[in-house]
């Protein structure tokens, strides 16, 4: 898996979005199951050996990679061509899932079948457009920031492509040395001092209170966190403001695989809280 991801960074750097999505066309090639001699099962990087062979599961947490970053690598003049390849990849997930020998857990709920008895071309189909639906909405999930947009530098020639965190992203605003007032980063006033505050500031300079001006710091992230992002907060927080002690609060410790199954069979919109 992390050979796919490599590849796919390395290919957004030199490429646009749409060329990035064939390359990770090509890189679907079927290997045969095991005992068997020419069947095709999961999606295979070339003959390389079965330890860096992506099968569905890890095609689409890739995908979801990808399309993290394709706001930032498209130009409008690619929509065409990127429609066009998103189609034969709809194809290729569809065929690759129906040739499975047994459903994992996220492709059972994708798909709303318990074996792959069950499954049939039309469902697997009706699914992997439902992901690519969801796909094309993640491209856009930071559409509305200002200043906290781009995750993504492409390559100049000179440079190789570099990838920011948005946490990583965050964490360096809150404890800048300049202080500056970041527009994706607001104050919310919680008290009568605070609102009366932000009211004579529309008349006259008034500086607002900042996220670093306490020793403790709570960082509460929405819908999970991963072992590497608490590891990138104790880098960053030791690297720019050793003394803050920073309490971090989440919904879940995620696994990067856990990530498809929250985006593609989670009803985002209505989630479950035990009532």
């Amino acid at each position: 898996m992390s050979l796919c991801v490599l590849c796919g960074l390395q290919a957004l750097g030199d490429s646009d979005f749409a060329g990035v999505l064939r390359q990770l066309l090509s890189l679907m090639k079927p290997r045969a199951a095991k005992g068997e001699e020419g069947s095709s099962s999961v999606y295979s990087l070339g003959s390389r050996s079965g330890e860096e062979e992506c099968g569905p599961d890890e095609l689409l947490v890739l995908l979801v990679y990808l399309y993290s970053l394709v706001g930032e690598a498209q130009t409008a003049d690619d929509e065409e061509e990127e429609e066009k390849v998103e189609r034969e990849l709809i194809g290729a997930l569809t065929l690759v899932i129906t040739r499975e020998t047994e459903l994992s857990p996220l492709l059972q709920k994708l798909t709303g079948c318990g074996s792959i008895e069950e499954l049939t071309m039309e469902r697997a189909h009706t699914a992997v457009e439902g992901v690519f639906d969801t796909l094309r909405e993640l491209s856009h999930a930071r559409d509305h920031l200002k200043q906290l947009k781009s995750v993504y530098t492409a390559s100049d020639g000179v440079h190789q492509a570099m990838y920011r965190p948005f946490l990583r992203q965050v964490l360096e605003e809150i404890f800048h040395p300049d202080r500056p007032e970041s527009p994706d980063i607001e104050h919310m006033s919680g008290s009568l001092t605070d609102m009366l505050k932000t009211g004579f500031s529309m008349f006259m300079k008034v500086s607002r209170p900042h996220p670093s001006d306490h020793a403790l710091l709570f960082l509460f992230l929405v819908g999970g966190v991963t072992p590497s992002e608490l590891r990138l907060i104790r880098e960053v927080v030791s690297a720019h403001k050793p003394g803050t002690q920073v309490l971090v609060l989440s919904t879940r410790l995620l696994r990067p695989t856990d990530v498809p199954e929250l985006l593609f069979t989670t009803q985002r919109l209505v989630p479950d809280i035990g009532v």
